[in-house]
């Protein structure tokens, strides 16, 4: 064993260093690949992921209230990160794509699109959770509005007598 004097590296750092450097570089060319070609915006992906665990973890208080748990759910979960996984992996590609080597700008509004699409969603559905947990918490007019569409097309729902006509 190497005493620490000053500045100097133990056997055991000298031992992780070599470790590390086994398994970062040859994965440096595969993250490089991977940020390139599949998907590079690792910050969007933190907040999506913050706002999916919030969501996660309010639905699992709200189904806990309504005792109606389900084992379900967690293969919902699995099926929407597979999903939004893809939605993000398009929206990377076609923001990204060259021809030529010139990148393809116009379907840059794509990848901007389908990133606000995902945090609007998960956004609605805190909302949606959080007014069912504590009700009264999200102001009525825009729980109605909210429940004025259907949550899995985005289609209006047509009330017997309503008078909103969503198709002007």
């Amino acid at each position: 064993m190497y005493r620490q004097v000053g500045n100097s590296l133990l056997m055991n750092d000298m031992k992780n260093l070599k470790l590390i450097s086994l398994i970062s570089i040859p994965l440096a060319p595969i993250m490089e690949l991977v940020e390139k070609y599949v998907f590079g915006d690792w910050e969007f992906a933190k907040f999506l992921i913050v706002l999916v665990v919030i969501d996660t973890m309010l639905g699992f208080v709200k189904h806990y209230m309504l005792h109606d748990i389900s084992s379900k759910a967690y293969g919902m979960i699995a099926k929407k990160l597979i999903v939004y996984s893809v939605v993000m992996i398009v929206g990377h590609v076609l923001a990204s794509f060259a021809v030529n080597g010139q990148s393809v700008e116009s379907f840059v509004w794509f990848r901007y699109f389908s990133c606000s699409a995902l945090l609007v969603r998960e956004g609605i559905s805190i909302l949606e959770n959080s007014n069912t947990i504590y009700p009264g918490l999200i102001p009525k007019a825009i729980i109605r509005r909210l429940a004025d569409f259907d949550s899995h097309t985005g289609e209006p729902i047509n009330k017997k007598g309503g008078d909103d006509d969503y198709s002007s």
